[in-house]
Order: structure tokens, then C-alpha cells, then sequence
């Protein structure tokens, strides 16, 4: 396991689920912890069950100056985790154009503008780390996901340039596209036993991932380890999109 001692490490979207699967990897690996959440109190009681010193910080991800006065409160962090993200299953033509537009913004440009904030100040210092998540549909094709998918394609290209505009500055900019997982956000499928066979189906190795699955690879990105790896989003689905 990399180590990360020393290390400040801000993690968006770490009341629970991915986020927190986040939090438990990066401080079990030595990182200091500065969590947020539009879930305020639940992010609180999260934070509690990890003991430690941790930063907690309430934002909304959708809100440019909700993103801006994060940023300032938080200061400096060595790695910054935008794992924070909305998901929205509704057919395009059921689905008014404000929720299209609040999808977009948590799940892309919240990112970006917090990127531009936290990712500056790495620059200015000639070192960091950013890693975006997204998602294997900004791969490939699945009906209601019209907005979210558009999103999380968009997370992707710009995982690429801000990681070259950035790379020469010391700040690398990486990124993960997870599968289907057994979080939260996925109550859609566990509470349907029907639709979550035929998910299954779909994935080669047979079954859903886990969050700490993709904690690890979030150390390994993260850590010196990945160092020559610039601008990639690494897919991690048990190979949905070759199916």
C-alpha cells in the first residue's frame, strides 16, 4: 500500500458510498482527511465512525459559490478527489431541461471549477494530484442516461486537457470510469431483482464491483507509484464496455 503520510488529501461527495470508500482507503494509507458534502450532518456522522482529526466542509457542488468558498476554507491539499456526483436515470424526453442542466453542472462543471481553485494552487506550489471520476457510461450507450453519461464523457476529456495544461507545472490530472457498484447511488438496481440480474449479465467477470475496489486503484492513481500516468481514465467495470 502507497503511503501517503503528509499528504492532504480533499475528497468531494464523502458522506458514504464511493466517497467513502475514498475517505477509509486515503486515511488507512497515512493521508490527512478534508472531507465535503452537501450532506452536511450525514458527512459528520460519517467522519465519526473513522475517528481521527478530519475536516468537514458542507457545499453544494452545482453552485459556483458554494464551490468558490469551499476552495477558500480548504486551502492547500496535496491530492483533490472530485468524486462528488449526481445520477439521473430518466428517458431524454421525459426529463425537463433544469434537471438536464443541474446534472450537468454537480457532475461536470462542478469539477472544473474546483479544479481551476484547487488545481492553481497546486501549480503555484509545482505539485498535486487531481482525480476525477467518471463512469463506464462515458464509454458506451444505456437508455435514461442521456445527461449523465454526457457528463461523465465530458469528465474524461477533460481529465486530458487539464492534464496537459497542467503537467508541466507538476500537478498530474487522472482519472477512473467505474463500473456498476453496490453503493447508495445504485438502490435502483439492488431494489429490482430483475434489473439487477440482467446488469449482471452484462459484466464478463459475473458480478458488480465494490467501492474499496476502486479505493484502490484511487491510492495506486494517486500515489508516486503512477507517476508517468498523465490524462488517463482508467476503467475499472469488470469489462461491461466490451460486452
Amino acid at each position: 500500500m502507497a503511503n501517503f503520510a503528509g499528504k492532504r488529501v480533499l475528497i468531494t461527495g464523502a458522506a458514504g458510498g464511493l466517497g467513502g470508500a475514498f475517505a477509509q482507503a486515503f486515511q488507512a494509507a497515512g493521508a490527512t482527511l478534508v472531507l465535503a458534502d452537501l450532506d452536511g450532518s450525514g458527512l459528520k456522522r460519517f467522519a465519526a465512525t473513522l475517528g481521527g482529526s478530519i475536516e468537514c466542509h458542507r457545499y453544494d457542488q452545482g453552485e459556483l459559490a458554494s464551490l468558490e468558498a469551499l476552495a477558500r476554507a480548504v486551502g492547500a491539499v496535496d491530492i483533490l478527489v472530485n468524486n462528488a456526483g449526481i445520477l439521473l436515470v430518466s428517458p431524454l424526453m421525459e426529463t425537463d431541461p433544469a434537471t438536464i442542466e443541474r446534472v450537468i453542472r454537480v457532475n461536470l462543471i462542478g469539477p472544473m471549477v474546483l479544479t481551476r481553485h484547487i488545481g492553481g494552487a497546486m501549480a503555484e506550489r509545482g505539485s498535486g494530484v487531481i482525480l476525477n471520476i467518471s463512469s463506464q457510461l462515458a464509454f458506451c450507450g444505456a437508455e435514461g442516461r442521456s445527461a449523465y453519461a454526457a457528463a461523465k464523457a465530458g469528465i474524461a476529456q477533460f481529465t486530458r486537457t487539464a492534464a496537459v495544461e497542467l503537467a508541466g507545472k507538476g500537478v498530474r490530472v487522472v482519472a477512473i470510469a467505474p463500473g456498476r457498484l453496490l453503493t447508495p447511488m445504485t438502490t435502483y438496481l439492488t431494489g429490482n431483482p430483475e434489473r439487477y440480474q440482467a446488469g449482471i449479465a452484462r459484466v464478463p467477470v459475473g458480478r458488480y464491483g465494490t467501492p474499496e475496489e476502486i479505493a484502490k486503484l484511487a491510492l495506486f492513481l494517486s500515489s508516486d507509484e503512477a507517476d508517468y500516468i498523465v490524462g488517463e481514465t482508467v476503467i475499472a467495470d469488470g469489462g461491461y464496455v466490451l460486452s
